[in-house]
């Protein structure tokens, strides 16, 4: 790797940290732009590389919103054990993906994060709020499968969709969700990265930077969020998100179809 090269992965790294720590997510809807555009790797290189940096994201996070007794422990190992066999089987689905379907399907999670990230819940409670016993596990295996699944197919560590599910559905705060969301992360992100390196799409030498960079902005951002409500920060990542999803979808759709790469 180039010293430039280095530097834009460290840099990209400590932003995808930054908003790991800041909104409980992976920080993969930043690592892949960085990786596709700065870095001149494939998508499928991406996805796969993302995910390995993911992990480092959540350790960071973790330690902050752990020592903030933020983390609902129960549900993010329960929801975990789920995603550690649904991931693999996202990265199995992605690398059989030609690159113009991940592009779409990696633009189009963005965009729904951003609209969930600008969208305020009503003041009615959470409908799940109540659940306890065998039905609150059910609900958590059931989260934590989609969120494997979906880190697996996608590189982006699955809080797009857990941290809205804590939130509307069981009531948690947007502290406590964001909490539990990095600790699921943590189990469905190094399995789908895994996976992923069997295919040949985690590239070592850029993920040690990225990592790096990672550590230190999850580390930052989680602690600043912890006294900080955030609302002008939650509107302008959302803004960030679609000023990055819709060249990626524009470029996706010009790009001509292919056949479906599959791998042994």
């Amino acid at each position: 790797m180039t010293s430039r090269e280095r530097l834009v992965a460290i840099l990209g790294g400590a932003g995808a940290g930054a908003f790991g720590g800041l909104f409980g997510v992976g920080g993969g809807v930043l690592l892949i732009p960085v990786m596709t555009g700065l870095l001149k790797r494939t998508q499928h290189e991406a996805h796969g590389t993302s995910l390995a940096v993911i992990a480092a994201t959540a350790v960071a996070g973790l330690v902050v919103y752990g020592a903030y007794s933020r983390v609902e422990w129960t549900t993010a190992v329960v929801a975990g054990l789920a995603s550690l066999v649904t991931a693999r089987f996202g990265a199995r689905t992605a690398a059989r993906m030609p690159s113009r379907e991940l592009k779409l399907a990696f633009a189009a999670v963005l965009i729904a994060l951003a609209i969930r990230l600008l969208w305020k819940a009503g003041t009615g409670g959470a409908p799940l709020a109540g659940l306890a016993g065998p039905a609150r596990i059910g609900f958590d295996l059931a989260l934590g499968a989609a969120v494997g699944f979906i880190a697996g197919l996608l590189g982006v560590g699955g809080g797009v969709l857990a941290v809205p599910a804590f939130t509307l559905l069981l009531g948690m705060s947007q502290h406590q969700a964001q909490g539990t969301s990095l600790a699921l992360i943590l189990f469905a992100a190094p399995a789908g990265a895994i996976e992923h390196a069997r295919h040949g799409n985690v590239v070592g030498k850029i993920a040690v930077w990225l990592a790096a960079g990672a550590l230190v902005g999850g580390l930052v951002a989680s602690k600043l969020v912890q006294t900080a409500p955030g609302p002008l920060l939650t509107r302008g990542f959302a803004l960030f998100l679609i000023a990055n999803a819709i060249p990626i979808a524009f470029r996706a759709l010009r790009q001509p179809k292919t056949a479906p790469v599959v791998r042994q």
